[in-house]
């Protein structure tokens, strides 16, 4: 995608060394540049600008203000604007703590490459002028509204039940805007139902590590945007193992080959650069980025330790690895008691189940408290117990729950599934626990007409 606009870039920076290194940079781009050595001129360069600045490039380590502050105070000035601050490795610290106030979209490293500099800066201004688009069009869709809404008007006294009917589309069509502002985070939890419906295995692994995410982050009372970030989280956090083969990506990271484990120590890098061109889910590229961070600093991709590592990515790093863990005991319980003692060199301790299904979940949680303080944060490993040993207790009383197989016909709005419902050839339609409305009716009954489903739906009473 080509850019369509001449843009305006500021460039700060206290060194002019910097500044025309910048300048260089952009030497043969139709864009306009503006340069400053403080933060006090760059605000006063927004203010009087004739045009308005697209994007701001802005060192961190300046007198009188530093570049986060500065960018914070540029962002009452112009919200629109791209910010990027450039940073030395010392200042991530700084740099995160800005980042999750929420006023950068982006941070570069010094030194900087010029060709990866310029494509970062084009990608950005390719999202800048798509949410430029997008305001242009729902001013335009505004103003259709109104436009329909005085025609129904003065149809209404002509036509009074034509009237009614438009009326109600209208306030459909409204409602449905309404639905699909809330519904970006539902547009990834459909995306994921049909790669569970392609990929069972791989579907069912994402939806685990993203709702038990979310559990955690509720617990540790994370408010409710960003637990839609660290549920979407969940459910990319490893779209950048892309390139590993099946295989590899089923293995356990100690038993991954050299090149394997060098492919597998960038996909947290990937995975964020994958998300760049959408500066709304710069947040969940940041968790992602990081959830592979060891408490103790000693993870990857940047050895950040402790607090350094945002709240997020912390959370994300414990519920992967539990969710991964769980998948990759032995079948035997004596494999079982092996694989244990390998992780944490104790003996097999007597748990309360001899079912494999409890043993592992009993094993797995003594494997995250055994690493808990050095790869996991002790605080959430500690809410994980809490959340999963509940979550057993639940399942067990709903054992005891009768379900009944209601013939489709007799459905009734508010029913709640006991069962996933399947196609004839396995394909999951719904899954377990979902409750029923008029929509989902209608379609089970269109299904059921096709020859797609039985006679009757199984019933949670």
């Amino acid at each position: 995608m080509s850019l369509k606009h001449d843009h305006v870039l500021l460039l700060v920076d206290d060194e002019p060394s910097i500044l025309h290194a910048l300048q260089r940079v952009f030497r043969k781009e139709r864009f306009s540049l503006l340069l400053a050595t403080s933060g006090e001129q760059a605000l006063r360069l927004i203010t009087e600008s004739e045009r308005p600045v697209s994007l701001i490039i802005s060192d961190q380590r300046m007198p009188q203000m530093s570049g986060a502050e500065f960018l914070e105070k540029a962002k009452n000035l112009a919200p629109e604007a791209i910010r990027f601050l450039l940073t030395g490795y010392s200042d991530i610290k700084d740099v995160i703590s800005a980042i999750n106030k929420g006023e950068i979209h982006r941070y570069l490293t010094k030194p900087w490459d010029d060709e990866a500099l310029l494509v970062e800066v084009r990608q950005a201004l390719e999202a800048y002028e798509l949410q430029d688009e997008n305001r242009r069009l729902a001013d335009m869709v505004r103003q259709k509204n109104v436009e329909l809404t005085t025609l129904m008007q003065e149809l209404e006294h002509k036509v009074a039940e034509r009237t009614y009917q438009l009326q109600e589309k209208s306030v459909a069509l409204e409602q449905a805007n309404a639905s699909l502002e809330r519904g970006f985070l539902d547009t990834f939890r459909l995306m994921f139902s049909l790669i569970e419906t392609i990929n069972p295995k791989l579907g069912s692994y994402l939806s685990f590590v993203s709702q038990l995410a979310r559990k955690l982050g509720a617990g540790l009372g994370m408010d409710t945007i960003e637990l839609e970030h660290l549920e979407m989280a969940g459910l990319l956090h490893d779209a950048g193992l892309l390139g590993l083969s099946r295989q590899a990506f089923e293995k356990p990271y100690e038993e991954l080959s050299d090149g394997e484990k060098a492919l597998y120590r960038q996909h947290p890098i990937i995975g964020q650069i994958c998300l760049q061109p959408v500066p709304r889910l710069d947040i969940v590229g940041i968790y992602i980025l990081y959830h592979h961070e060891n408490y103790d600093g000693s993870g990857f991709p940047e050895k950040l330790h402790e607090e350094e590592i945002p709240l997020g990515a912390r959370i994300l790093h414990i519920a992967a690895d539990y969710a991964m863990l769980l998948r990759n005991w032995p079948e035997s319980i004596a494999d079982i008691k092996s694989r244990y003692y390998g992780m944490t060199g104790e003996s097999f301790i007597k748990v309360q189940s001899d079912k494999r299904d409890d043993v592992i979940v009993d094993l797995t949680q003594r494997v995250m408290l055994f690493r808990s303080g050095k790869a996991y944060d002790p605080q959430i490993v500690k809410k994980l117990v809490e959340v999963v040993n509940a979550e057993r207790l639940k399942n067990q009383q709903k054992k005891t729950e009768t379900i009944v197989d209601i013939r489709i016909k007799f459905l009734k709005e508010g029913m709640v599934l006991g069962k996933d419902i399947r196609t004839a050839d396995g394909r999951l339609l719904l899954a377990r626990e979902a409750v029923l409305n008029k929509i989902l009716i209608g379609a089970i009954q269109k299904l059921h007409g096709d020859g797609f489903i039985g006679e009757t739906v199984p019933i949670r009473m």
